[in-house]
């Protein structure tokens, strides 16, 4: 994680946006990221939980995310206000999430993402996550399709389509 600071440091395009898993590692690996983004001159770069860019998650206490008012104090530094329940609503001990429902959470945090007016995003999630992202839901080079390694950064250009036809 401390190895990607300078990439971040030296990055043409400072994230204008980061956004976090709300899962307790991904916020610790993401905080150590982008520590220096954290308060840069006049450059309030929001740092936001998502709920849809969690990994997989059901039956592994591991998936599972904190009560957000235990989060807000671990993690000051990251805005919870769009995870609309302090308790995890996404978790079951019975039950692991498909691949499916993977996929439809990915698709919905899409669409809002099209919806932002940022232009430079960074999203902070778990390898599976971002398997389904690019093996699932978006067209792209063969080469974003391979695992993701702990900590791995990959730069992307998303293109949002939308589709005018009528079946």
């Amino acid at each position: 994680s401390y190895a990607l600071q300078p990439r971040v440091y030296f990055m043409d395009h400072h994230p204008e946006l980061v956004l976090f898993s709300p899962n307790f590692r991904a916020l610790q690996t993401g905080l150590i990221v982008f520590e220096d983004l954290i308060g840069v001159g006049n450059a309030n770069i929001p740092f936001l939980a998502h709920e849809m860019v969690r990994e997989e998650n059901g039956v592994h206490i591991c998936d599972k995310r904190r009560p957000v008012s235990r989060q807000t104090t671990e993690f000051p530094q990251v805005d919870f206000g769009l995870l609309e329940s302090d308790d995890d609503p996404l978790f079951r001990e019975d039950v692991r999430e498909t691949k499916l429902q993977v996929g439809e959470r990915v698709y919905k945090f899409m669409e809002w993402l099209a919806q932002r007016q940022e232009k430079h995003v960074a999203v902070n999630s778990h390898s599976g996550w971002l398997l389904t992202v690019f093996n699932g839901i978006c067209e792209c080079d063969p080469a974003l399709k391979e695992w993701f390694q702990t900590g791995e950064m990959r730069s992307v250009k998303l293109e949002f389509v939308i589709s005018n036809s009528t079946a």
